[in-house]
């Protein structure tokens, strides 16, 4: 039997006891063979790398029991250079090795944009992030060259990709040509171990690499990644009645087909002109499209979507707007595990004719570009129906949220990863700072990339909303009690990736 909690019992539940064994089901490593921790910085905080290790060498959970061989080490731009110096990198191997006779220890490091904060805070982090294990399982083929980067991916930074059973999800690294004069940073070495002090044996410099994170039960596929995506709804879900690739030409709206940009046009137009006098949005806004499967396809799909959120007429004020993204980002991620998918929305309107009322969907779906073969088959898929949005399946547009939710809930350590934003995060209970244990994850400026089953039209897809975090869990009628009120917490806005064992 699935005991179902609201929220506001959860939160309740949460304030009296549940807060502290959530810490435990996620901090427990529970026979997982990797550890993880994050150090956050306080903010404008200044440390060496020798009083940073100083703080962490007291950390039991580092005194590696189980063996660990190699480390992956993501470090905000402020230890750019650090990463590049001999004395860093091999205090920081003996540190990861602790008592353990491992005799090579291999430290892949890379420089992202921030961390990701627990669960409970939207707010980026600076510092440092290790996941560490057993070099086969953790980083397959890590000594194994890439092939060289093809002309088109030549400005591209480098990238990891994080493997979370089925579903992955590639992190683009941070741009550091002005830190250390790299264009970005991902550098592999390998320490002889049996020397005192150890000796850098080998380094070379990446440009990606697969990771795989051990969950305790791995993900079957992308339908069991939740999204957490800080939106408001602009207009109902809509049929397409005309595309083609990335193109939206028609949808349907009360029975009669119009030019796709029609109605968004005058909702953005009349929404502008509002905020000349109310100021709510300080700045440009982003559109989106969340693109869902035919619902006659799926009768789930079908009944999610007679939910959507209202659209909204006319800017609501700052609290308002909270619960609306609230609400939204709720019903968005059940579409999300239904096979919809966001798409930011690059060009509209304006033409004439066969081009008037054109919607261009963002088409990038991968941060490397793809070979000519996967150019190819993706090519014959759209022509066979099964494009960015097929002829009948559904769309609805949403506006970036121009405020975050207020954040109230404990935080909750697990693997996180997403994508940050310039909207001010809201204030919080407590700072986070100091030594986060099985904590692990980082943001990037731009976007992160998802692969897996369970897309329809392909097998990846971009996630580029600001603030959006993405977590995995277990299915839901194997969750338990406290694996359903963690998922009730998914509106708080992080993501998390950690299995509960039972």
């Amino acid at each position: 039997m699935i005991i179902r909690l609201s929220q506001q019992a959860a939160r309740g539940l949460l304030s009296r006891r549940g807060s502290s064994i959530l810490r435990r089901a996620y901090s427990s490593s529970s026979g997982n063979s990797q550890t993880r921790f994050t150090y956050a910085l306080k903010a404008d905080e200044k440390i060496n790398y020798g009083e940073l290790f100083e703080k962490l060498r007291s950390k039991k959970t580092l005194e590696n029991a189980n063996g660990h061989n190699a480390a992956v080490l993501l470090a905000t731009p402020s230890f750019a250079k650090d990463l590049e110096d001999a004395n860093f990198m091999r205090d920081f191997a003996r540190l990861m090795a602790g008592s353990a006779d491992v005799g090579r220890f291999h430290v892949l490091s890379a420089v992202v944009d921030h961390l990701a904060a627990p669960i409970g805070s939207l707010r980026p982090l600076q510092g440092v992030s290790v996941l560490r294990g057993h070099l086969d399982d953790m980083l397959p083929h890590l000594w194994q060259q890439n092939p060289p980067k093809s002309k088109d991916d030549t400005d591209s930074v480098s990238a990891l990709t994080f493997s979370l059973g089925d579903p992955s999800l590639t992190l683009p690294l941070a741009r550091t040509t002005f830190h250390n004069n790299r264009a970005s940073t991902l550098l592999l070495s390998e320490f002889d171990m049996t020397h005192t002090p150890p000796q850098l044996a080998s380094q070379t410099e990446k440009h990606s690499q697969f990771v795989k994170v051990l969950l305790d039960n791995d993900l079957k596929s992308l339908a069991h990644l939740d999204t957490w995506t800080p939106l408001m709804p602009l207009t109902q879900p809509r049929t397409v009645t005309e595309s083609f690739g990335n193109i939206i030409r028609g949808i349907e709206v009360d029975g009669t087909t119009i030019p796709a940009s029609t109605e968004l046009e005058d909702i953005v137009n009349a929404l502008h002109k509002q905020n000349a006098q109310s100021g709510v949005l300080s700045g440009p806004v982003g559109v989106w499209a969340m693109v869902t499967p035919n619902p006659e396809t799926s009768g789930a799909l079908e009944e999610w979507l007679e939910e959507a959120p209202e659209p909204i007429s006319a800017l609501p004020d700052v609290d308002d707007i909270r619960d609306t993204v609230k609400a939204t980002a709720q019903h968005l991620k059940l579409l999300y595990s239904h096979g919809g998918r966001l798409y930011k929305i690059l060009s509209g309107g304006g033409g004439w004719g066969a081009k008037k009322g054109l919607l261009s969907l963002d088409p990038q779906r991968t941060h490397f570009s793809l070979s000519e073969e996967e150019e190819m088959q993706n090519f014959i898929q759209s022509m066979n129906g099964g494009g960015f949005t097929p002829e009948g399946s559904q769309i609805q547009f949403f506006m970036s949220a121009p405020a975050l939710p207020d954040i109230t809930e404990p935080f909750v350590p697990g693997v996180a990863f997403g994508v940050a934003g310039d909207v001010a995060v809201p204030r919080e209970p407590e700072p986070i700072d100091g030594f986060i244990g099985q904590h692990f994850g980082a943001l990037s400026n731009s976007a992160v990339y998802l692969s897996g089953q369970g897309l329809p039209g392909g097998k990846e897809t971009k996630l580029s909303v600001p603030h959006s975090r993405v977590y995995g869990r277990e299915p839901e009628g194997e969750m338990g009690v406290w694996g359903n009120l963690t998922y009730e917490l998914a509106d708080v806005g992080t993501i998390v990736l950690a299995g509960l064992k039972h």
